[in-house]
């Protein structure tokens, strides 16, 4: 027997229900979801560092962030402190890879052991950052708010960092003072130049202008104030 052709139009699937404008929705969804968290990362990172980590709260990010739902945060981070550690972690992620970068040059360049070349690898990430946005910054009040605090905690700190190996290298370097003391120079010179940072970026906000409000001035004076914290030597105290 001669079979004919078939004139019934068959049922969607469930696959055909979804595609294409199933998928395109869903797309949709999920670059709005995107965009919701990167604007509450950025909201944080403001907010912190104007009030200090103990004066915000999640419905307080949420609704800067024009969320409706004040559980928009624990939503999407898990926690508060979830949240701050996204803030950390965009930021240490791209200031890693800038030190790198920076420590593959100087090696390049034979100045791999050079103090000044090595506080530049150091610092010079996050002047570029502050450079880089001129007319305001929060992310040196942010680090100096929350990062001796929250910044154990983030995976990425237990892992190599370039700043790790500079820390070493400067150690070396530092071959007039014992080890210990060269590690605490260099980690009271990393609070020194962030915390000047953050007062700059106050300042700023603040248009003091009684003292020096041109960035790359306070940064030169930063420089070389570190550099002489380094060299000196072991003082006498009574």
């Amino acid at each position: 027997m001669q079979h004919g052709s078939d004139d019934r139009t068959a049922e969607p699937s469930a696959a055909d229900a979804v595609t294409p404008s199933g998928r395109a929705d869903r797309t949709v969804e999920a670059g709005k979801a995107r965009g919701a968290k990167t604007v509450m990362i950025e909201i944080a990172e403001k907010m912190i560092s104007e009030r200090g980590l103990d004066d915000v709260s999640m419905r307080d990010v949420a609704t800067a962030a024009g969320q409706r739902n004040n559980s928009a945060v624990q939503y999407h981070f898990g926690s508060r402190d979830g949240l701050i550690l996204q803030v950390l972690r965009r930021r240490i992620v791209a200031l890693d890879a800038d030190r790198r970068r920076r420590l593959a040059a100087a090696d390049e360049q034979g100045l791999g052991e050079d103090l000044h070349t090595l506080v530049g690898v150091l610092f010079g990430p996050i002047v570029d950052l502050l450079r880089s946005h001129p007319e305001a910054t929060h992310y040196a009040r942010f680090l100096q708010r929350v990062g001796p605090v929250m910044a154990p905690g983030i995976p990425e700190a237990d892992l190599r960092t370039a700043a790790d190996d500079v820390v070493v290298r400067l150690i070396d370097v530092l071959s007039h003072l014992p080890r210990r003391v060269a590690f605490e120079r260099i980690d009271l010179a990393t609070q020194m130049f962030t915390g000047a940072l953050a007062v700059f970026e106050d300042r700023r906000d603040a248009r003091n202008t009684v003292v020096n409000d041109r960035f790359e001035v306070v940064v030169a004076h930063l420089y070389d104030m570190i550099e002489a914290a380094l060299r000196a030597g072991v003082g006498s105290r009574d």
